[in-house]
């Protein structure tokens, strides 16, 4: 009992070892899928393997069942198998694999599935809660890899199949992940972990749509292979079960089809009768919690003690008082399912589309959804909203997407059947309830400014995104934004000056409002995820709107206010061009159009002169800076021929402006100077002054002073040892705060050519998702491999004419092993970074001595069947 495979080198069967029980006792924040699991004979019985089939979820000990299995494999299955077994190879500390699905289309019982098939060949387990301890987590999924708790522990090291399951439809899970990979890689790291095939591979598993690589999507429609596979197990199961597997629910509207008529039919005409003559009944009340909850929040589900209570409490005559649960909710036990986590039980509707259904059916007896939801708040959260928080606020305020839903999906159902006021009310019981929470008078300040059509409708805007901010202990910048999003909501309905003091005044609050969200944006730790840059363009958006407004005559007061706007706007405009110009959101997301387009239209407004285009405009100021100039090697560079002399001083925005503009001339095949002259102009700077300088300047240095040991040399050149060191030192105190958590564009590369030739801007050809993609995969024959090493402590080293140069590994879980590597060199604005880094083959990993033979090993086929207790379908 608690067997998990094992490492053997030598030999080429699969083995298994038994695990120490202080080390499965630390192992808390996992729910570890043992190869022996069940094998001393416990197995699912058919009341167990019956409330799965009715919608309960999945338990490992379904899996074991001494006669018909409850599964049914789904397309995906196959799939997730195939890409796990080729994941398995790659030479990567971590790796993933993803699985989206909809709520209730099986997904979570899918990935379980692939655990299960895993655990005789991989060390299977689940992450048992999300959100648990940051370093906690990734520390024991290293203990089960090396199946030890010991810092240099390098024996018996099998991967770990990883499954993180949010369960939930959130937009949040890529932080955790994100979170969990890089402590992975440290925690690897730390202890000194040699490897050639993955550490860990993470089964990523979420039921939100995201992008992503090798993703599997399961929805809520069958495929005929995957009809055919449900159809024989129906007819398994109503042989075995006879007439009891017509309440399996959850099965039946799997099998046929997740057809909306099936989950409706659930509902008998006895059900809607107690409904319709016992609609304040605690058992419909309860009902309709169920089906609210798993209609709009699928994933989650209620304590069943707090149902008991929920029954319990006195208050109103009725045979329901002090009646079990069972008793209670006899009427619609059908619909309903109890089961058990861990010590917990909980209670939950059968399935989401069934809640779905009750919902319907619910409201055409006037038992609305807006009733429901504070029936809810005022019946069970009140007097304990610490138990029901996360409900709630997943119910009421989250959004499944930022980006493209403003509301909640139950605020917008409600919004959509013109129920505001009853959507007021309910964010307005919600934030009496949670009187320290800022995110209901948030939600209400949304509500009002963007939904509600009276005339009143910013002044109470107004007072709720002040009730916000008040109850904003953190100081949290996005909580502030919402007062400027309300004041430049409420400047967009005013027409040009009929009113020049209200739109003055409206204006000044919005400008403040920004600029005190920008403040708390600089305060914020740099624990959090990304800089919130929302302040800064929201500022621009203001002054675009201010200036529009003032299309006609001006009077002295707007042309005064205007005028004082521009340093400010100017400020603002250089963020974000060099924002832009060095980062995105990720590396496969650009940013919005509006955020490029409104951050120019603004500039051009306040600083165009007469006769004078926008394009003109622009190209003036960009040619500024460095990132301005960079917007030339995608756009035309005739501009640059005659603006750019060879600086006669020792100013350093001079000579980098200098230097880039002739780089970026040579790099669009347009005259240059020399690579040596440029050379000079910085050789002259860096004897100056080597250490304190812009990130650009050192960039420009590394650029044009790794060339390869045929090209002339300057006589005593930088070194670029400390060129490196400087630049990471200089990027720390300019950008690191405001680019975190965004990926930083590869700005360049090195290409096999002499002089200026050797500078590449291939990351201008192809989207950067793109990129990605060609860098880390097949070879790039215009691009120059570089010679390198990787150090022990898993550092990476460029080797140039004998010295180690570090840079930055571009996929940090490819740095596996210490060895001689190869790479292409980018160069962000951060350092060199070494794309696509390839071992040699000479340098096998050792484990206590002994060479791993089997990572030469084909992988076992796709689909290769296990002996299992259980017949899979």
């Amino acid at each position: 009992m608690y067997t998990t495979p094992s490492f053997d080198p030598s030999s080429e069967k699969r083995d298994a070892t038994a695990i120490p029980t202080n080390l499965r006792d630390s192992l808390s924040c996992l729910d570890v899928v043992w190869s022996d699991m069940f094998e001393t004979g416990d197995s699912a019985n058919d009341s167990e393997v019956a409330d799965f089939l009715k919608g309960a979820p999945a338990q490992w000990l379904h899996f074991n069942t001494s006669e018909i299995s409850p599964f049914v494999e789904r397309d995906g299955f196959e799939k997730l198998v195939r890409l796990i077994e080729r994941k398995r190879g790659k030479s990567r500390l971590i790796t993933e694999v993803s699985l989206q699905y909809e709520p209730g289309s099986g997904g979570s019982t899918l990935a379980m599935q692939v655990l299960w098939h895993f655990r005789e060949d991989l060390r299977c387990a689940r992450v048992i809660d999300s959100d648990l301890d940051a370093k906690k987590l990734p520390k024991q999924v290293v203990d089960l890899f090396l199946l030890s708790k010991e810092q240099h522990a390098k024996h018996d090291q099998k991967t770990v199949l990883l499954l993180l399951d949010t369960k939930e439809n959130t937009n949040n899970d890529q932080p955790i992940k994100n979170t969990l990979w890089k402590n992975l890689i440290d925690e690897i790291q730390t202890r000194d972990i040699k490897t050639d095939t993955p550490a860990v591979i993470i089964l990523n598993c979420r039921t939100a749509n995201f992008p992503a690589k090798n993703n599997v999507e399961i929805t809520m429609m069958l495929s005929p292979t995957e009809k055919t596979r449900f159809d024989q197990k129906r007819q398994e199961l109503e042989e075995k079960y006879k007439e009891k597997s017509q309440n399996f629910h959850a099965f039946n509207i799997m099998q046929g089809g997740f057809k909306k008529e099936d989950a409706e039919k659930v509902i008998t005409a006895e059900m809607v009768e107690h409904v319709k003559n016992n609609p304040k009944s605690k058992s419909t009340r309860l009902l309709s919690f169920l089906a609210l909850i798993n209609s709009y929040v699928p994933g989650l589900h209620l304590p069943k003690l707090s149902c008991e209570e929920f029954i319990a409490k006195t208050g109103r005559s009725s045979d329901e008082e002090n009646a079990p649960l069972q008793t209670t909710m006899k009427p619609f036990m059908d619909l309903i399912v109890v089961f058990s986590e861990g010590k917990t039980d909980y209670i939950r509707m059968a399935h989401p589309m069934i809640a779905d259904a009750c919902v319907n059916m619910l409201t055409e007896h006037n038992l609305t959804r807006s009733n429901i939801a504070s029936d809810f708040l005022k019946s069970m959260v009140k007097g304990k909203e610490g138990n029901y928080k996360q409900i709630c606020k997943r119910m009421l305020t989250d959004r499944l997407d930022t980006e493209k839903y403003r509301f909640s999906k139950l605020i917008l159902e409600l919004l959509k059947d013109g129920t505001k006021k009853q959507c007021i009310d309910l964010l307005k019981q919600a934030s009496d309830l949670f009187n320290e929470d800022p995110f209901y008078p948030q939600a209400l300040a949304r509500l009002y400014y963007i939904e509600v059509k009276e005339p009143d409708k910013f002044v109470n805007a107004e007072c709720w995104a002040d009730i916000a901010i008040k109850r904003d202990k953190k100081k949290n910048s996005y909580i502030r934004d919402t007062l400027g999003q309300v004041h430049k909501s409420h400047l967009r309905t005013k027409k040009p000056w009929t009113d020049t003091e209200t739109v003055l005044n409206i204006a000044k609050s919005a400008i403040k409002a920004f600029q005190e969200e920008a403040e708390a944006a600089e305060d914020e730790s740099e624990d959090n995820n990304s800089f919130n840059s929302r302040g800064y363009f929201g500022f621009l958006q203001v002054c675009k709107r201010v200036y529009d407004l003032a299309k006609n005559p001006l009077e002295q007061k707007i042309s005064k206010f205007i005028s004082g706007l521009k340093g400010d706007v100017e400020d603002r405009y250089d963020f974000f061009e060099w924002y832009l110009a060095f980062s995105r959101p990720k590396v496969n997301k650009k940013d919005p159009y509006l955020l490029h387009n409104d951050t120019e239209e603004c500039f051009k407004r306040y600083f165009k002169k007469e006769k004078q285009t926008d394009e003109a405009t622009l190209n003036e100021k960009k040619m500024k800076s460095f990132g301005g100039l960079l917007h030339f090697l995608k756009s035309d560079v005739s501009v640059l021929k005659q603006t750019f002399k060879n600086p006669q001083s020792d100013d350093e925005t001079q000579n980098i402006l200098y230097v880039l503009a002739n780089i970026i001339l040579r790099l669009c095949d347009e005259p240059s100077e020399r690579a040596e002259e440029l050379q000079d102009s910085l050789q002259k700077l860096w004897v100056s002054k080597k250490q304190g300088r812009s990130p650009e300047f050192y960039l420009l240095i590394l650029l044009l002073f790794w060339f390869d040991k045929a090209q002339p040399r300057i006589p005593n050149p930088p070194d670029l040892e400390d060129c490196v060191k400087y630049m990471a030192e200089s990027y720390e105190k300019k950008y690191q705060k405001y680019l975190r958590g965004r990926y930083l564009v590869p700005l360049l590369f090195l290409r096999k050519e002499s002089g200026l030739d050797h500078i590449s801007k291939i990351h201008q050809n192809v989207d950067v998702g793109a990129l990605e993609l060609l860098l880390e995969g097949d070879e790039v024959s215009c691009l120059q491999r570089i010679s390198g090493e990787v150090k022990k402590d898993r550092t990476v080293f460029a080797i140039r004419d004998g010295k180690q140069i570090q840079v930055t590994p571009h996929k940090p879980a490819s740095v596996y092993k210490q060895g001689k590597v190869s790479f292409y060199l980018g160069f962000n604005i951060k350092g060199p970074v070494a794309f696509n880094i390839r071992y040699s083959k000479s340098c096998p990993v050792q484990y206590g001595g002994l060479v791993d033979k089997s990572l030469a090993k084909a992988a076992p086929p796709a689909g290769h069947t296990r002996k299992y207790n259980n017949t899979r379908t």
